[in-house]
């Protein structure tokens, strides 16, 4: 992404380069991609955690005949912004292909209704989104106090009383936060307009902050937890036709966003997924003997230890997805960023139909596959996080000879 300077002070050229999870600026600011980001830490997920928990309230998920859900969200009036988020979470129900209505007319509450496994994903998704689209809407806030400060601006700041310049900074924040909801909630193709360097940036939040909203675009779609989602339905109350909620809740009545392992089938010991890799046989194989890569090789003799006591070894291809290591698989060629690779929504399907939701993960696997799977498992440990390969492969050896330290890498 590139952005025009202009004297107006919109925006600057800045050019983006990949860091792991990250996406690092040219001036080294860290603009970190949101929602599918491994390594925060105990006390970093907290806290994000708490971020996100302030946004909105929902109640229990209520479970309708023919597989369809419904639930009620209360939106805080903090900082008077209880009706933006209400208004946002109504753009993103859109996106989820959900309805959703307003129950009275404070404007803070909705009713989102729709199949029962897109209701407690966009329910599992939304105090996330909302966080992100607060973040990026501070971006745009700072932005506009950079302009207050500036002696450029100073003959139209200056002019205004100290109530009317808090009133201006606060529909700059607003009208930022529009632009940016309505941009998260579209397609990633979607068009903003270009800042036009002859108006006042502060008369432009649609171009400004729908901008930002476009570098800081991700599917809210895939910003779901996949457990939460999983604890949303097996905490669901069912109704009766008749809209009342019976005495007895209906046991026999199941929903499938993800089946959960029974005690009998859950694995024993941890699951660990390794990286497949270029270097292949060049005849049809299991999936263990298939992948002759050095790094895989590497992995593969740490997760071997890693389960001698029981567990799961999967390989991660970019093609294929989660491979257990007896599935027979021909040869291919195949890259992350080749056109047709799995996708994030493939792979949670996948890790479902292994009953593999909620178990303890290991992910060997560097860069991309890490980003992957942790979509998948976002409670996964990642020891090889941030590190370059020469020390991923000392950190695999150090696992051999401890098992017990997969903590994620520093």
């Amino acid at each position: 992404m590139q952005n025009k300077k202009n004297r107006g002070g919109i925006c600057r050229r800045v050019t983006l380069r990949s860091e792991g999870s990250s996406i690092r600026l040219a001036d080294g600011t860290l603009a970190r991609r949101p929602l599918w980001d491994a390594g925060r830490g105990i006390a970093g997920a907290a806290r994000y955690a708490a971020r996100c928990a302030r946004h909105v309230d929902a109640d229990r998920l209520q479970l309708h005949t023919g597989g369809r859900a419904s639930v009620r969200l209360d939106f805080r009036y903090a900082s008077g912004r209880g009706p933006q988020h209400a208004d946002a979470a109504l753009a993103f129900a859109n996106r989820f292909g959900l309805d959703a209505r307003r129950p009275d007319r404070a404007g803070r509450a909705l009713r989102v209704t729709g199949p029962a496994e897109e209701v407690a994903r966009y329910t599992a998704a939304l105090p996330k989104v909302l966080e992100h689209a607060e973040s990026l809407a501070s971006w745009a806030a700072r932005m506009y106090g950079a302009w207050t400060r500036h002696s450029a601006h100073a003959g139209f700041f200056c002019a205004l009383t100290p109530r009317e310049r808090r009133h201006h900074a606060l529909s700059w924040r607003a009208a930022a936060f529009r632009a940016i909801v309505a941009v998260l909630s579209g397609p990633e193709t979607a068009l903003v307009p270009e800042p036009d360097p002859a108006e006042a940036p502060w008369e432009q939040a649609a171009a400004v902050a729908g901008g930002l909203g476009q570098y800081g675009w991700v599917d809210i779609r895939d910003a779901y937890d996949p457990a939460d989602a999983v604890r949303l339905l097996d905490q669901a109350v069912p109704v009766s036709s008749a809209g009342q909620r019976p005495q007895q809740s209906a046991e026999g009545e199941q929903l499938s966003l993800f089946e959960l392992p029974s005690p009998a089938q859950a694995p024993q010991g941890p699951v660990v997924v390794i990286p497949c890799s270029g270097p292949k046989l060049d005849r049809a194989a299991p999936a263990g003997k298939l992948y002759t890569g050095s790094l895989h090789k590497h992995a593969r003799r740490t997760a071997d230890a890693l389960t001698a006591q029981g567990g799961t070894v999967l390989v991660l291809s970019a093609l294929h997805g989660l491979l257990p290591l007896d599935r027979i698989v021909e040869p291919y060629d195949h890259t992350w960023k080749d056109p047709g690779s799995i996708t994030t929504e493939e792979l949670r399907s996948q890790a479902a139909e292994m009953g593999l939701v909620g178990v303890d993960v290991i992910l060997l696997t560097p860069g991309e596959y890490t980003r992957r799977a942790a979509a998948v498992w976002s409670h996964a440990h990642t020891p090889l996080a941030h590190l370059g390969i020469g020390r991923q492969r000392g950190r695999l050896t150090a696992l051999r000879e401890d098992a017990q330290q997969y903590t994620t890498a520093a």
